[in-house]
Order: C-alpha cells, then structure tokens, then sequence
C-alpha cells in the first residue's frame, strides 16, 4: 500500500524477523519492540540476529531501563528508545468506578497475580505462605492467572505444605473481577526470579495493584526496582 511509510513489530524474535525482510523487500524502514524472554534469550534470535537487527531498525523500543542497558551492551551504536507500560485503558476506565474497597477480616490476605511459569516465582510464595502458616499468622492467598508449565509444581508444593485450605489457584480472571482483588488485598506479591533465558521486565501487574492501592511486595530484578522503591512505595 503506498501510504505505509514504516514498518513496526513487537517482539524481537519471529515478528521481527518477518518485519526486517518485508522492509527490506519493499525497501521501507523498520523498527521494532523487545519486551523480554524476546531479548534475552540467545535461542530466540541466533547466529548475533538480534545486533544484526538493532543495527538494521531505524529505532527500537524497550519497557525497562535494565532493558535498554541490556541492548546497548548488545549494539552500542543502536538508537534504542525507553517507553514504559501504561495502564491498560479498560483497567482504568474499571479503577475510576470502582466502589470502595470491602472492609478487612482480620486476616491477611496474600494476592499473587500472573502466568503459572517459573520466573513468577509462584512457589516461593507458597513458601512464604507456609512460614507464615508456622508462625499463627491468621492468612488467606490467592494465585490468579493462566496455568502454565510451572502450574502442577506449584499445586504439589500447595499439597506438601497442607495449605489446599488455605491458597487458592482459581486460575485467569476477567479484569473486573481482578481489580476486586486487588482491592481486598492486603499485599500483593510478586517474587520474580531471573533465569538464564527469561525474566520479567516491570509486570504489568505491579503496575495495576499499585493503582488500585494495593501494597506490593516484589523482588529486586530485572525492571521492578525501576517501579518500586524499597521502602517508600512497597518492599523489594
């Protein structure tokens, strides 16, 4: 079509891939936005594809500053953009009708938000859950989200620790019903973890509790620290 002027993708991977050959095809420019695992795992993109491609784009797009340290390191010479996530506009539009929050129980109630795969860090909060279970700490948690690989490891460690009464996995939510549990929350917590080919950058959920007005407790990897600062804004 001869008003297409540029191309964009986003992933660094396969779309960006396809996009880099139909640009050159049609002798047009292109660029492209990395996220994450798409960025950091050297499978995706062998044979220095990924220097290749960020040195051929006009521009690329990152979400994180530790994202765009981690591009520069790959192609210093590539103009490489900081955009961060905003609220999803349906996400907002609930947040500015949503009703006061439910009045508290008296017990903590622990909402871990997120794809069942190993970088979440699930089954450490299942951990953190059984400390607080030994200690007589009165809780209630919550793990929503899509299962996925990481799921039956997190079930099984829900069943070791005896806690099937105590740590619900309903799986994905609508975002209506989401916000609600953000809402009742008492903390949410994301205990990411860094793996060789994968890791988070700033989750989108983080960002939502925090506008919902939910207390966040996260790891210190990747992009969150770009997010939340230890002690002022939540606990890292």
């Amino acid at each position: 079509a001869p008003d297409v002027r540029h191309l964009h993708a986003h992933f660094a991977h396969g779309t960006t891939t396809v996009t880099w050959l139909a640009a050159t095809i049609a002798g047009l420019p292109f660029s492209f936005t990395g996220h994450a695992r798409d960025i950091y795992a050297p499978q995706l993109n062998p044979h220095g594809w990924l220097r290749r491609k960020l040195l051929a784009a006009s521009f690329a797009v990152t979400c994180t500053e530790a994202n765009v340290e981690h591009l520069r390191r790959i192609a210093p010479e590539a103009r490489v953009h900081l955009v961060y996530h905003g609220l999803n506009a349906d996400f907002a539009r609930l947040l500015r009708a949503a009703p006061p929050p439910a009045a508290v129980n008296g017990a903590l109630r622990v909402l871990g938000v997120g794809r069942l795969v190993e970088k979440k860090g699930f089954d450490v909060l299942v951990e953190a859950c059984g400390v607080l279970d030994r200690r007589g700490v009165p809780f209630e948690a919550l793990i929503v989200g899509q299962d996925d690989k990481h799921g039956d490891a997190v079930r099984e460690r829900i069943a070791a620790l005896g806690l099937e009464d105590r740590i619900a996995v309903p799986g994905a939510m609508s975002q209506a019903d989401l916000l609600g549990e953000y809402r009742r929350a008492g903390a949410l917590c994301m205990p990411c973890r860094v793996l060789p080919a994968d890791r988070d950058g700033i989750p989108n959920v983080l960002v939502e509790a925090m506008a919902a007005g939910t207390p966040v407790v996260a790891s210190a990897v990747s992009g969150i620290p770009e997010l939340v600062a230890d002690g002022v804004n939540g606990l890292l």
